[in-house]
């Protein structure tokens, strides 16, 4: 029996997204439309996953955070480590090396050391900038931070971890 016509010539789609960004894998450096309220994803040249969950820090933190979401640090939070992730808003402490693919916004008595990459930065009167800064149109990942694409965040025994819905950061392009 042959195929009929019409199912040889149609191949149905999915339903497109109503709302879309424009992302870049911080990997291997592939631009790529993902839906505005995507929260993982996998990279479709290098197969690597990408997060997009937002994170509000209020206690102290160790170790490293990756996310493609916005990371906001409270008035009590505090983080030492190493952070990759779309945007981030200090209020509280930070000391490490940060590359953020957006704004860094440090707010009111945030105290920053480290190192930070980012595509813009924003310091209100009152922040403590101890940092070398770097702004540029597309931050690139050294290969220490690659290798934090798949790790689970490592916390110290009293941190807590509160998701704050989504964000809407204007991505690299």
């Amino acid at each position: 029996m042959p195929l009929r016509p019409a199912l040889v010539a149609f191949h149905p789609r999915g339903p497109e997204p109503k709302s879309v960004r424009k992302v870049n894998c911080p990997h291997c450096g592939k631009g790529f439309e993902i839906s505005r309220r995507a929260l993982s994803i996998r990279c479709p040249q290098c197969t690597r996953p990408l997060q997009f969950s937002d994170l509000t820090l209020r206690e102290r933190v160790e170790g490293d955070v990756a996310t493609m979401g916005h990371v906001q640090l409270d008035g009590q939070g505090e983080m030492n480590g190493r952070l990759v992730c779309g945007q981030l808003t200090v209020t509280g402490s930070f000391e490490g090396q940060a590359t953020v693919y957006g704004q860094i916004d440090l707010i009111g008595r945030s105290l920053t050391t480290g190192r930070l990459v980012g595509k813009a930065l924003r310091v209100d009167s009152g922040a403590t900038v101890r940092s070398r800064v770097t702004i540029c149109p597309k931050p690139k990942v050294s290969p220490t931070l690659r290798r934090l694409g798949g790790r689970p965040l490592r916390k110290s025994g009293h941190s807590r971890l509160t998701s704050v819905g989504q964000t809407t950061f204007q991505p690299v392009r």
